[in-house]
């Protein structure tokens, strides 16, 4: 019987956190699975962690060329055959059950093409909690959310292979943000739910790239392509702007970081002008809010949430 399912992770120089993640993957509950690890042409003990590994699900494709993750994680999908592909990255965890829990879920409604689920953060022991991670549970609520952001966390998911090929794959000129824009395409055709379960343990470290200014680069860059191609109702529209709006300011303390004042006067006016009611309240939220631990940032946000700001 052939397989339906393989776990994709692609790793660049992962050998502080690498052990973590494989083990958690080939101790899951459900093990008929091909674990396919895309080594981006790592320069540290990567390959060697990887080799000593004696387990038959674990396919190696070490890449000569470092290329980066996206397009790493492009070439090991168009590698794999399975029906189903599941996203793991190389510093998280996943919990035992996550693949099984997922699988099941799958299996029982066949409308589905994409299940991720909640998460929680640590800093080195999985098993140590720092915050939790809540996403919509159903596909109104993520098509929602996704005018917004991220509205499914990318290392949670188990998602139709065809439905990937289809939506065109992975988009290698987006380092960073590559699941934003993803879900750009993918989202849309598909049904999708996330499992209120917390299934992914996502490790927090110096070295993520997700918070950087080149991340809000491409997160602006996909936000202003969405105002332009996208046939919005005028409320859709006005949360994308909100959205995009905040995302300049932040990009606006980082070039104040850099002390770039010329390029924070510009990200500040593109604020201003695409949601004038909410200026002060973006700047107030990044400035203040955005410097607050993990943990104030999550306990503000669900107080929020009981009185949510209509726009």
């Amino acid at each position: 019987m052939s397989r339906l399912l393989t776990v994709l992770m692609a790793v660049y120089n992962g050998e502080q956190y690498l052990r973590t993640a494989v083990d958690s993957i080939l101790s899951q509950t459900y093990s008929d699975f091909k674990f396919l690890i895309v080594d981006d042409a790592s320069t540290d003990s990567t390959r060697d962690i990887l080799g000593s590994y004696d387990d038959p699900r674990v396919d190696l494709l070490f890449l000569e060329k470092n290329v980066g993750q996206t397009a790493a994680l492009d070439i090991g999908l168009r590698r794999a055959a399975t029906p189903w592909i599941a996203r793991m990255d190389a510093d998280d965890f996943s919990a035992p059950t996550r693949l099984q829990t997922q699988m099941e879920v799958l299996a029982a409604d066949a409308s589905l093409s994409c299940v991720g689920s909640y998460a929680w953060t640590f800093q080195d022991d999985p098993s140590i909690s720092e915050t939790i991670i809540v996403k919509p549970i159903d596909n109104f609520g993520i098509r929602n959310e996704l005018l917004r952001g991220s509205p499914i966390i990318h290392g949670s998911i188990v998602v139709s292979r065809d439905a990937l090929l289809k939506a065109g794959g992975y988009d290698e000129r987006y380092r960073f943000a590559n699941d934003v824009e993803l879900y750009d395409r993918l989202l849309e055709n598909i049904v999708s739910a996330n499992i209120p379960h917390q299934l992914l343990g996502i490790r927090r470290h110096d070295e993520q790239g997700s918070r950087t200014k080149a991340s809000f680069d491409e997160v602006i860059e996909i936000f202003q392509h969405r105002l332009a191609t996208k046939d919005y109702s005028r409320k859709e529209s006005a949360k994308v702007r909100t959205t995009l709006a905040r995302f300049h300011v932040i990009r606006a303390r980082f070039l104040a970081l850099e002390k770039c004042f010329s390029g924070v006067f510009k990200d500040l006016w593109q604020a201003f002008r695409l949601s004038p009611i909410d200026f002060l309240w973006n700047c107030f939220f990044v400035m203040v809010v955005y410097q607050m631990s993990e943990r104030s940032r999550v306990r503000i946000k669900k107080l929020l949430r009981r009185y949510p700001r209509e726009v």
